[in-house]
């Protein structure tokens, strides 16, 4: 009986060794996995971050008015930490940070002046919106996922803003906002990655290339964007692609910094955009405009951009140009507007 019992005492002891060596095995595993993916990932950034953005196509040409004519916004950072659910929602496993961000765009036809705008001309159109994004980030990788939701049409107030700065600086006003792209409420989903790889780092030069996928999805706009921005200058590592206004340019990039230390670097870029859907060019999709809005969309759109940033830890400053070809048909031809950004980190 003895014999039997101390049998079966040898096998639990050899059966429970297995396992525990097995549990070894698997810890030790999981805590290389775990090593690996920490080495991957830079250190967490704990600055807030504010960002100011003005675009206008007078600070690329003071005799532009029309068009995508102006666009403006704020734009807050929360620090890179654990963040729960948001930390899931993605592709990307990497340091989680947040944004939310306010902007109005504002576009006008060619002829400001006339009561009516011509038929197939960019039709009048204000859209203003808030928005929140979802960043995650490794140590050459930026992913973001953006929801925008917001208006079009008088609620948007493209008129107050636009005849409310040429009324302050003498200029001509607008009259034909009557016109505009009539109220709707916009949803627009948006997802955003791109891949900083470097070309030469130095301990004072730097040369890399930032190729970037952009997709959204809405009755705003719908689109599918492909390019790369090439970047030099000194201390690139601490930055992706500049801050940009939704649906226009750069999508839900906040342009933020992820490390201290000061930075200057130029940039230039290509991309090309398949366009599907355009509610400031094409009209309502679910509201109704009080003047029939018959503009016809080009599905192709290519655009250059180049500038030059001036960044740090602390405070930040981009210029940028933005040039684009035609975006509807009857179009007179491509259209730039100049872009200045101002942001704070602490």
């Amino acid at each position: 009986m003895k014999n039997k019992i101390s049998k079966k005492a040898l096998i639990f002891m050899i059966f429970a060794k297995i396992l525990s060596a097995q549990e070894e095995k698997l810890n030790s595993i999981q805590s290389l996995e775990q090593k690996e993916k920490s080495s991957s990932l830079p250190p967490l950034y704990k600055k807030h971050y504010l960002g100011l953005i003005s675009q206008n196509d007078a600070y690329f040409d003071s005799v532009i008015d029309r068009y995508y004519t102006a666009g403006q916004g704020a734009l807050y950072s929360s620090p890179e930490g654990e963040y729960g659910l948001l930390g899931k929602i993605g592709f990307i496993e990497g340091n989680t940070s947040f944004s939310i961000a306010i902007n109005q765009s504002i576009y006008t036809p060619v002829d400001k002046f006339a009561l009516y705008p011509t038929i197939g001309d960019h039709p009048y159109a204000g859209y203003l919106n808030l928005g929140f994004a979802i960043h995650h980030r490794t140590k050459n990788t930026l992913e973001t996922l953006g929801l925008r939701v917001g208006v079009s049409g008088k609620y948007a107030f493209g008129r107050e803003a636009q005849n409310g700065i040429h009324s302050i600086m003498g200029l001509r006003l607008s009259n034909g906002w009557d016109t505009q792209v009539g109220d709707e409420v916009i949803l627009n989903l948006s997802y955003e990655l791109a891949y900083r790889y470097p070309l030469f780092y130095s301990e004072y030069f730097d040369i890399d290339v930032i190729p970037s996928v952009e997709l959204a999805f809405g009755n705003a706009n719908v689109f599918a964007k492909l390019g790369g921005l090439f970047r030099m200058g000194y201390n690139l590592k601490t930055t992706f692609l500049p801050q940009g206004i939704a649906g226009e340019n750069w999508g839900f990039e906040s342009g933020r910094v992820y490390g201290d230390g000061f930075g200057i670097y130029g940039f230039v870029g290509m991309y090309g955009s398949y366009v599907g859907h355009n509610l400031f060019i094409q009209g309502n999709v679910f509201g109704k405009s009080t003047y029939a809005v018959d503009t016809e969309i080009s599905p192709f759109v290519g655009s250059v951009v180049g500038g030059f940033s001036i960044v740090s830890g602390v405070m930040s400053f981009t210029y940028q140009v933005i040039y684009s070809s035609k975006e509807f048909k009857a179009q007179d031809g491509a259209h730039g507007i100049g872009s200045f950004a101002f942001s704070c980190s602490f």
